[in-house]
């Protein structure tokens, strides 16, 4: 009796064992792998990160602390090269995805609303998804991207192409438009560390952190809903930042999801327009205050654009270009 309930045991271990592999196999033989929620629920948006970098941590850290509780399921890149294949970087995500909806019988897949989230030069292809599919973009984040250009979102100068370091392909004119106009309506975080440490022959760290809080700032002007943490961590990895970004990607679900969205049905026309409801930072202040609140006018957009008052507390007390004050709603 007893080695026939030790055996019944085993065969359910093994049997979730199994469906616990299965979960994190990709769909066929893909660039990419695609893990699901063990639960079986429906997906409610797709993680997506390059491996270059730190992106199979980042991606281990949404499994862990998100997927399971939001329904999100996540893609890997299989290689490091494929983030430099812009022609077939992000077509790939959604060839992915629909193959994998039949696959693994989660319809929704194919027309799942999507986070995007980059390390260093592979932000110069995530950055470029908002003029592919910027309808699909729920939000993404620019993690220490290191060189300025790499933060264009279609609105800074043109990007720059240095004679050191790697070479980001620049922006094409016609693209530009496409691209502003998404980042007006998609979710973004720009996270840079003063504390990188580049072996780019001739790096120029104060040069790019420049550059790179010029094209934000010319973004801002535009209506592009972006801020930028700055931080000191310990050196080009996620050391620390956990918090803000999770904090980050389910904010943005929270505010750009419909009620009763259901991609199993087709695509999800996401929540945008959301400028007016969120906050701005005065910069020379620091204060933090409603949009609603701020100066009518260009100052509206002088200052980095945050989504919830929530957010905004954690960013302020977290970012060394915040630590000012969180203004209350004026009455």
């Amino acid at each position: 009796m007893k080695s026939a309930l030790r055996n019944l045991l085993l065969c359910l271990l093994a049997a979730l064992a199994a469906r616990a592999t299965a979960a994190a196999e990709p769909a066929g033989t893909t660039a990419w792998e695609l893990w699901l929620p063990p639960s079986g629920k429906p997906v409610s948006a797709v993680f997506v990160a390059p491996r270059w970098g730190d992106g199979a941590n980042m991606v281990k850290l949404i499994q862990t602390k998100l997927g399971e509780e939001l329904g999100i399921a996540t893609m890997l890149s299989r290689e490091d090269k494929l983030t430099f294949k812009e022609d077939h970087f992000v077509p790939s995500i959604a060839t992915t995805l629909t193959a994998a909806a039949a696959e693994r019988k989660h319809p929704e897949l194919a027309h799942a609303p999507l986070l995007l989230w980059s390390h260093s030069n592979a932000a110069a292809y995530v950055q470029r998804s908002l003029k592919d599919f910027p309808e699909r973009i729920v939000a993404y984040c620019l993690f220490k991207s290191a060189f300025g250009h790499n933060n264009d979102l279609g609105t800074g100068t043109a990007s720059e192409v240095r004679e050191f370091g790697y070479k980001s392909p620049l922006i094409q004119d016609d693209q530009r438009k496409t691209m502003s106009k998404a980042a007006a309506e998609v979710l973004g975080q720009s996270i840079w560390d003063m504390n990188d440490r580049i072996n780019s022959p001739g790096y120029n760290q104060e040069h790019e952190r420049t550059a790179m809080l010029k094209n934000l700032a010319d973004a801002r002007q535009q209506g592009a809903l972006v801020h930028v943490t700055l931080v000191r961590g310990t050196h080009h990895v996620i050391d620390g930042q956990q918090e803000l970004m999770l904090a980050f990607f389910k904010t943005a679900l929270a505010l750009r999801l419909p009620p009763q969205a259901d991609p199993a049905k087709g695509p999800v026309k996401l929540i945008g327009g959301l400028e007016e409801r969120g906050l701005v930072q005065d910069a020379p202040s620091k204060v933090v205050q409603a949009y609603a609140d701020a100066p009518a006018g260009e100052s509206r957009r002088a200052g980095w654009w945050l989504p919830t008052r929530e957010y905004a507390a954690l960013w302020n007390g977290y970012a060394l270009n915040a630590k000012g004050t969180v203004a209350p709603p004026a009455k």
